[in-house]
């Protein structure tokens, strides 16, 4: 036989059970994380800042382009034909049904030309928030800076073909990325987390069609810039920045000392990721 007691703990654990069931079991609202990487990398970037964030409570998840899903040490081998032809609309095409794919519109995370497709995820409302690091210039931004134009002139370049993957030199990326990096670093992150790229998608990034609604309403964004980063500098970012005109708009922009364009995995990311999630948990609270 039950005492009246325990049928009465019976009877309000069912009625708590039933009553709330979300949030006993459901993943919280507005804690999903969409992580886009950059040029050259994966996935695989971002493996510290999935950790970082999924301890924080967030659902994260962090896709490839096509073409770029696997081992970087496998793919800088065994390069996929079709990596030749990618582009820049069509790396966004996938990206916007992955984000639609998903029960909830995304905290969505870009680094370089991840951070351009954030801004373009923003505009076309797929977003509940947009963070850049580092975002590669959309059409119509761009500035007169010799650091910007050496290290982005391999990728656009009009003389070389576009029927080769791109796969530039060790010293270019030791300019372009790993500036800060002592050289037996920057040969170890090589190795271990970069990979041939498709020398069209920059090249697309930037034609007619691809231009941002700078006057439309937007949901928050913050943009950050690393002090020495040699491939997207502070000025470009800001300028990428002050372009957004929505008055109504939250947006925001910091500068990180001595930070390059490997921002998000260089030594010292943890600031930066643990800058970003308290700027998140501002606006989600």
């Amino acid at each position: 036989m039950y005492s009246t007691f325990s049928i009465f703990r019976l009877m309000c654990f069912f009625f708590l059970l039933l009553t709330f069931p979300s949030s006993l079991f459901a993943q919280e609202k507005g804690k999903t994380i969409v992580l886009i990487h950059g040029l050259f990398q994966n996935s695989h970037s971002w493996q510290n800042w999935k950790l970082f964030f999924e301890a924080k409570g967030y659902t994260v998840y962090a896709p490839s382009f096509p073409y770029h899903q696997g081992e970087p040490q496998v793919l800088q081998k065994e390069i996929d034909p079709e990596l030749v032809n990618l582009d820049f609309p069509q790396v966004l095409d996938y990206m916007l049904a992955y984000v639609d794919s998903l029960p909830e519109k995304p905290i969505v995370i870009g680094h370089s030309i991840g951070g351009l497709l954030t801004q373009k995820l923003v505009e076309m409302e797929k977003a509940s928030m947009g963070i850049t690091l580092a975002s590669a210039n959309p059409r119509g931004i761009s500035v007169l800076n010799w650091k910007y134009i050496r290290s982005n002139f391999r990728m656009v370049n009009p003389l070389r073909s576009r029927n080769k993957v791109c796969q530039p030199p060790m010293r270019w990326f030791k300019y372009t990325f790993f500036n800060t990096l002592s050289d037996s670093a920057a040969i170890s992150a090589h190795q271990t987390y970069f990979i041939p790229e498709s020398r069209i998608i920059a090249k697309t990034s930037t034609q007619k069609g691809m231009e941002i609604d700078f006057e439309k309403a937007h949901v928050p964004m913050l943009f950050i810039a690393g002090e020495k980063d040699n491939d997207l500098p502070p000025p470009l970012i800001r300028k990428n920045f002050e372009a957004y005109q929505h008055e109504g708009s939250n947006r925001e922009y910091y500068t990180f000392p001595k930070r390059s364009h490997y921002i998000a995995s260089e030594p010292g990311w943890e600031e930066v990721a643990i800058f970003v999630e308290e700027w998140i948990k501002e606006r989600i609270n």
